[in-house]
């Protein structure tokens, strides 16, 4: 009881999130992706052997009972209507049972891991699924995260062009879809068939509940006048303190004290009336990596980096710094405050040593707006995912039957 009035009441009674969401900040550095590779979305094959590591990182250290909970939801991220053991092989509640002390000079923090599948659980059918961690002595969810099984079905073929709307002509990327459905039957395609569209592993921006315009034959086609449209942004901004020996293209200075580092960030600007300039990123993801030591889940500092965008006005809405390292979502943490002597937002936050993507946005009533501070560019290279979801006429849950990954760039 002394440890749950430690806790404030808001965590306490904080009801579960069906999105990428984490609960408490001493939480950082939350990272689902395919074992292996660092960038990748998670998304994995019902009937391979791949698996999904998870890792994050408590900073009030020592070694806590951490929990996991895998449930399987509908196309639109709700919970399905199915009971656990038609959709997992095993058991949740499972203790996460890998985890590390930091071994940092000034960072003190606990690196937990856990591997999906594994010998205790393991899933049976595809869809969507959310993952979430729980502080067992607390009874609290810290971390919820998606992540999608497949069952590969129907073929997913795919066209990147310039908007057909000649008012986002320069400014946007419309995608047409085919849907090759030959081995697999589907007998009322516009029913039951609805596909997702994601622009850089962002959900926020997800296109979703997109139904087939026409088909012809096996196939279903998504090209209808101005329906598949991303705005196409710029190339991200970064910043990479992957060694804190020296300074990188974007970081005007490091300074090493007794209590840590403060990373200050080159002089920001506006770029919503600049040409486009192809540079390359890693289209919003972040890395966790350390240049200088082994083991960089465990080696990384955790720095003071010092954040700025030139304004000579001040905004009605408030400025973020968003990316996926905020799951691009607008947190106190990287929030920017303006100084009117200096014509200047600037913001602070800590971030684990590695690279990192990022954008400014304004915040209005949840809506997070790039557009007015980034600009955009048709020739933007953007990753996107295609999701096909499918359920028959009578089922209880959407299977996720097709997958597709593409670049904008490569046509």
């Amino acid at each position: 009881m002394f440890c749950l009035s430690l806790v404030p009441y808001s965590i306490l009674s904080q009801e579960l999130e069906y999105r990428d969401f984490v609960y408490t900040d001493y939480i950082k550095s939350v990272k689902l992706t395919h074992s292996g590779l660092r960038t990748s979305i998670p998304v994995i094959d019902l009937q391979k052997r791949g698996r999904l590591k998870l890792v994050f990182d408590d900073m009030e250290g020592g070694f806590k009972n951490y929990t996991y909970e895998i449930i399987h939801c509908d196309k639109d991220w709700a919970p399905s209507d199915l009971d656990e053991f038609e959709y997992i092989d095993g058991f949740n509640g499972e203790e996460i049972d890998e985890y590390a002390a930091s071994v940092c000079g000034y960072s003190d923090y606990t690196n937990y891991q856990v591997t999906l599948p594994n010998d205790d659980i393991n899933w049976t059918i595809s869809g969507n699924y959310l993952l979430v961690i729980y502080d067992d002595d607390l009874g609290i969810p810290v971390i919820s995260r998606r992540f999608m099984v497949v069952e590969n079905l129907v073929t997913i073929g795919y066209e990147v062009k310039r908007a057909s709307n000649v008012q986002k002509l320069k400014t946007h990327q419309e995608i047409k879809l085919s849907i090759n459905h030959r081995n697999f039957n589907i007998s009322r395609p516009g029913e039951e068939v609805y596909t997702t569209v994601l622009q850089n592993g962002n959900w926020n921006s997800a296109m979703t509940n997109l139904s087939a315009d026409y088909a012809i034959g096996d196939e279903l086609f998504i090209d209808q006048y101005d329906k598949l449209v991303f705005p196409a942004l710029k190339e991200f901004r970064n910043f990479d303190i992957r060694s804190l020996n020296y300074a990188t293209e974007f970081i005007h200075s490091i300074d090493l004290h007794r209590d840590g580092a403060d990373v200050l960030l080159k002089l920001n600007r506006k770029r919503s009336l600049t040409n486009f300039l192809s540079e390359t990123d890693a289209n919003g993801f972040y890395i966790i990596d350390n240049a200088d030591y082994p083991d960089a889940h465990v080696s990384s500092e955790y720095v003071n980096v010092i954040f700025n965008l030139q304004s000579n006005r001040e905004y009605d809405e408030d400025i973020y710094m968003i990316g996926a390292f905020s799951d691009w979502q607008a947190r106190e943490d990287y929030k920017l405050e303006y100084d009117a002597l200096r014509s200047l937002y600037i913001g602070s936050a800590l971030f684990k040593q590695g690279y990192y993507d990022y954008m400014f946005a304004l915040e209005s009533d949840g809506y997070l707006d790039m557009l007015s501070l980034e600009g955009s560019w048709y020739e933007t290279e953007n990753d996107y995912l295609v999701l096909i979801y499918y359920r028959e006429f009578g089922a209880r849950f959407d299977r996720l039957i097709g997958v597709s990954g593409f670049n904008s760039n490569l046509r």
